[in-house]
């Protein structure tokens, strides 16, 4: 449970802030996605829980947190006084689109990964589809309309590619191979000027794989308007891609940021 809620650390102290922060900054856009299947936490600042039960599949816009540095907050199992942690400081990016997420890594360990979202824009009657692999599994491929679309994808990887706007059935299968399918088949749709994110996120062991989106709009002109969302699509497909990572300091850097309450905010 300590080793979850490390992992987790960031995700419960950056709501924290998203509570009690009003800094945002234009053109800076964090989501923060938990996909630790079975692992609630509670938050504590200023000796109160000011977040509870948050939980797998949960999402928070931490936009308004972007460029602050956030200090001192604990973290507990879900409804209980048991102190995992004590976070420390770090600061987080003041610009940018960002997907935060806790996750299992290969082995099953809970792991934290930061992605930047590609936002350039999208050629007319195009959208972009991104899958990113999140989940203790091993390497996969994942199909589109029965061809691989992504191969030999492991844990923390994956792919992105611009495609017509339509409907891909999507399957995700052992690497080299067209069954068992671990995930799917989904029906995913393409939208014009949209980049439509898939994680795939839990454990094969476990039995709870399982897929969660985030989709960002307006990608037809300017990424004016971001939609947010977390859909755990109980068998869908997806597969990671860490497009940029900030380097396992870096990771956890960023994340932590919001591990830390602002203190000295206020």
């Amino acid at each position: 449970m300590k080793k979850i809620l490390s992992a987790l650390l960031s995700v419960a102290l950056l709501i924290v802030l998203a509570a009690t922060s009003s800094s945002a900054q234009d053109g800076a856009r964090i989501h923060l996605i938990h996909g630790i299947p079975d692992t609630d936490v509670d938050v504590e600042a200023g000796g109160a829980n000011v977040i509870e039960g948050f939980s797998f599949g949960d999402t928070e816009d931490l936009s308004a947190l972007a460029g602050a540095t956030l200090e001192g907050l604990k973290v507990k199992a879900a409804g209980t006084d048991t102190v995992a942690i004590d976070a420390g400081d770090v600061a987080l990016p003041g610009s940018g689109n960002f997907t935060v997420i806790a996750h299992l890594d290969a082995d099953g360990n809970p792991a934290l990964a930061v992605f930047e979202n590609d936002t350039s824009t999208t050629a007319a009657g195009q959208g972009r589809l991104t899958v990113r692999h999140a989940a203790a599994a091993p390497a996969v491929d994942v199909l589109a309309n029965g061809a691989a679309a992504f191969s030999n994808v492991s844990n923390g990887e994956g792919g992105s590619a611009d495609l017509d706007v339509g409907t891909i059935s999507a399957e995700v299968v052992p690497t080299g191979a067209t069954e068992p399918v671990v995930i799917g088949p989904a029906d995913l749709g393409i939208t014009d000027g949209s980049h439509l994110i898939v994680y795939a996120v839990g454990s094969l062991d476990a039995g709870n794989l399982s897929v969660l989106t985030e989709s960002i709009s307006g990608l037809g002109t300017a990424p004016t308007a971001v939609n947010t969302g977390n859909s755990p699509v109980g068998s869908d497909s997806g597969l990671p891609v860490l497009l940029t990572v900030f380097g396992a300091l870096g990771l956890l850097g960023v994340a932590m940021a919001g591990a830390r309450l602002v203190r000295s905010r206020g």
